[in-house]
């Protein structure tokens, strides 16, 4: 009898480990607050700038203001806030975009080093190959962008440092080592 208990409890065991399995693979929608925290649930609505999100395990909808929202990502892969900003599409004028304004969109909207993510609406590999193509060419001229803003930006600090600091040596004796570099020593003798 005691084998037949344990044979009964494992097939409970892998029944509940399978269903516990199955439940997390649920897909869920993703807020990242500005400090860091991060919580996967339920989006329901944005309200002037207030962003209603239900964590996994939280018993209603808890009001969160968008400033401190990093990013909310839904299930579907679309940005709700970005930075503390809300973006302006919602998520049925997101899927009547073309493939490409899509793309754009989401490069807009994604970080510039950001992995690609193709929206599951997009099932043929044609309208993949559109749309990473569209999304890449959008990115490298974001990355340009910063890029060249960096440079610009480095440049000007790099002048005003120039500008400020002074290369002569001599009033410091810098390169002035005394008699074994070539320098005298006046003595006076009594």
């Amino acid at each position: 009898m005691g084998c037949c208990v344990d044979l009964d409890m494992r097939r409970y065991i892998s029944l509940l480990l399978f269903i516990g399995l199955a439940w997390g693979q649920v897909e869920q929608d993703k807020l990242v607050l500005k400090d860091g925290t991060t919580y996967l649930g339920e989006y329901s609505k944005t309200e002037e700038e207030i962003v209603y999100f239900k964590p996994h395990d939280a018993f209603g909808f808890q009001p969160i203001p968008v400033k401190r929202i990093e990013r909310l990502e839904l299930k579907d892969g679309q940005i709700t806030v970005l930075d503390g900003k809300v973006n302006s599409l919602t998520l049925e004028e997101y899927q009547k975009l073309s493939t490409k304004e899509k793309a754009i969109y989401d490069a807009k909207t994604k970080g510039i080093f950001e992995k690609i993510s193709i929206p599951k609406s997009i099932l043929t590999d044609s309208e993949k190959e559109i749309y990473e193509q569209a999304y890449f060419k959008k990115l490298q001229k974001r990355r340009f962008n910063v890029v060249v803003g960096s440079c610009v930006f480095i440049g000007v600090i790099v002048i005003f440092a120039a500008a400020s600091f002074s290369l002569d040596f001599g009033s410091w004796g810098g390169l002035n080592c005394g008699p074994p570099c070539g320098g005298n020593i006046d003595v006076d003798y009594p």
